[in-house]
Parts: C-alpha cells; structure tokens; sequence
C-alpha cells in the first residue's frame, strides 16, 4: 500500500512540474517569493535537473525494493495456499479453505481481507473455544486414557495379592511343606517402557491447567501429539503396549511353610517336566478357583457352590500328580465330578464317596450302576477273586 501511494505521488509531481514548464514563464513567476531575488531562467532550469534526476533516482530505488517485496509476497503466498504435510495432518480442511484465493500478488487484498476476518470476527472466539477444549475436554479424556490403565495395573496386582493369599494355605509339597506365591515384577522391555513415559508426559500437572493458552498448545504438540501419532502408525505395537499384563513378568517362588524362606524360583516353564508343569498349574487354578468364587477353608459351613467335574485329567499323569489335584481340592473343599478309566480309580478312590460306574455289554448296550465307594471296592474284589 505505501509503495502505491508513493509511485503514484512521485507521478503526480512530475506531471505538475511538465505542465508548468509548458507556460515557462508563467511558471517561473509563480516560483518567485515575494521580497526575494529572483533566480534567471537558467538557474531555474538547473534546480529543475537535479529535482527531477535526484527523484527519479528514489523512484529506482523504490521500484527496486517494490520488486523485491513483491517477490517475496508471491513466495509467503505460494507456501500459505500450499501448506506443509504436517500442517495437512493437523488441520485437514486447510487446502480447502484457501483453494479459492488467487495466486497473483495484484489481489493480495484477498489474503489481507482473510486475516483481518480471523483476527476481527473468528480467531478470538476459535481461541476461547480452542482453550476450553484444551482444558476440559482433551486434558480430561488424556487424564481417563491413563486412568483406564493406571486401573487395570492396580488390579492385576491387586489380583495377585489375593491369589497369594490363597496360595498360602494350598501345600505345594509335603515334604518339606512348601507353598507357592505369584510375582509380578515390572518388565523392561523397550516398548512398554516407551508407552508408559509417553503416558506420564502427555497427563499434565496442575500448573499447566492454569498456564497460558500457548503453553497448553505447546504441551498438547509436545507431548500429547507424539502419542497419538505412535499409536496410529504401528497397530501392532498398539495392541502389544495397550495389553497391561505384557508390562510384567510373571512367575512363580517356592517358599518352606515353616519359615517362609524362598526354597525355588520358577520362572521358566519350559524347564520344567510336564508332571512339575501339571502341580504349578494345579496349584495357580486352584488358588483362582478359590479367590474368584470366595471360597475358604471353612468348608462346608460356608453357603458357596463348590462343584467341579475332572474329565480324564489322569491320563496322561503319574499317580503322584493326579493324587496331587485330588489333595488340592480336598483343602479347598471342593465338591468332585470325576470321569476316570476303570484302571485309574485307585487314584481317586480315596477321595469320593460314591460311585457311577458304566459298563458295556456285547459291544451294545451300556449299563450304569450306582454304588457307595466302598460297595463298589467290594465288589470289584470280589469279581477279582
């Protein structure tokens, strides 16, 4: 605008200055002051050379600087219709809100109109707005994401304090009397290690609540963005982090009843045989078993379903692990189904009180007798002798 006005002064000058010089002396007289010598023509046309040479020498110069301007408007213009890809990500509608804006530098009022309507009428109120959003609603949905998995992480160790404390009173072995108790121990691996420091950074404090709006934004770009990026760009290590028990190792540690001293660690299953694998797993399900449906040692005076069916878990166990489970839910008072071979009942027949014994005929027909455990053992000595 200033470099306009002064072309168009610089013009109007030299037009009134050719115009004059056409009534010469009538031009001449209007220069003489009043009371001072008058300077002869020549003098007059020499003032007039280095007047119109010493303009015309600013007029280069602006033009210059007008070209040079003009040149880098063109270039802010270009970069502002054609925004980087980042700016893209953020603000999607962008390219389509600026489409219509003209590329030459003559209609730069368009781009100017633009921005005196986000400063006068829009951009206060997308500022307040930008703020509240900011500050009740992301921060606060920020503040429940982590929350969600702060919960989660408190009650898997919660968990894992109740099943210890049922692990206590299930013997592990008998001699010596040991018991088993669950750890979960913090892992480090490098990704669950990452996705919690981005939580912790993107939660901001109380200070940052009361800060400036460029300080909310600056935490927002710095903290929150980088997570949210990280989680859309690779699905599987979204589903890997966002799963709380991949941020612990789990296993399990022997203690002596008597003491309480650690007797084993087993933190390697694959390590062990699969009748050591078989008791550990006995012993963990029985102690979910017994902290999911409350049960305790209290027995039958408790008003608790107690029922469970075993189907042919034996077949492929020793008869010290499968005498092993029959223990474990003897001291949980669990009331047992068992489906077991007819070669397998000296396991169990210690621990039931009767007996649905099936027995086929001819390959056909299938007979089913109801006994007392001890009719039963009768009855299979007799048909022995």
């Amino acid at each position: 605008r200033k470099h306009s006005a002064t072309t168009s002064l610089i013009e109007k000058l030299r037009t009134t200055y050719l115009e004059a010089f056409v009534t010469g002396e009538s031009f001449f007289k209007l220069l003489t002051p009043i009371g001072r010598k008058i300077m002869n023509f020549e003098e007059f046309q020499q003032k007039r050379t280095q007047f119109i040479r010493s303009k015309e020498q600013e007029l280069a110069e602006l033009y210059k600087s007008g070209a040079s301007l003009r040149e880098a408007l063109q270039k802010r213009m270009i970069k502002f219709k054609n925004p980087s890809e980042q700016l893209t990500k953020r603000f999607k509608d962008w390219r389509s809100e600026v489409f219509h804006l003209p590329d030459e530098v003559e209609h730069v009022e368009s781009y100017i109109h633009l921005l005196e309507g986000l400063e006068q009428d829009n951009l206060p109120k997308y500022e307040q707005k930008f703020d509240h959003y900011l500050t009740d609603t992301l921060l606060g949905r920020v503040g429940e994401f982590k929350h969600f998995f702060d919960n989660w992480k408190s009650k898997i160790e919660e968990n894992i304090q109740a099943l210890n404390a049922a692990l206590v009173n299930i013997d592990y072995k008998n001699v010596p009397r040991t018991y088993i108790q669950l750890v979960a121990q913090k892992s480090s691996y490098h990704n669950q290690r990452t996705f919690r420091t981005f939580l912790e950074k993107a939660m901001p404090n109380a200070i940052d609540f009361d800060s400036s709006l460029e300080e909310k934004k600056s935490h927002f770009d710095n903290n929150i963005i980088p997570l949210i990026d990280q989680l859309d760009a690779d699905e599987k290590w979204r589903k890997e982090v966002m799963d709380v028990r991949t941020w612990y190792k789990f296993f399990a540690e022997e203690f002596y009843q008597d003491s309480g001293e650690k007797m084993k660690s087993y933190e390697n299953m694959g390590k062990l045989s699969g009748g050591e694998k078989a008791q550990l797993t006995y012993t963990i399900l029985g102690s979910a078993i017994s902290y999911q449906f409350g049960l305790t040692t209290d027995g039958m005076q408790t008003k608790s379903f107690r029922f469970i069916a075993i189907d042919e878990s034996f077949s492929n166990q020793d008869d010290e692990k499968a005498r092993y489970l029959m223990n474990l839910c003897k001291q949980l008072k669990l009331q047992l189904l068992v489906v077991t071979p007819s070669d397998k009942i000296n396991v169990v027949q210690d621990y039931i009180s009767y007996v649905h014994f099936v027995e086929r005929r001819d390959n056909k027909n299938s007979w089913l007798y109801d006994m007392p455990i001890m009719q039963f053992l009768d009855e299979q000595q007799a048909h022995s002798s």
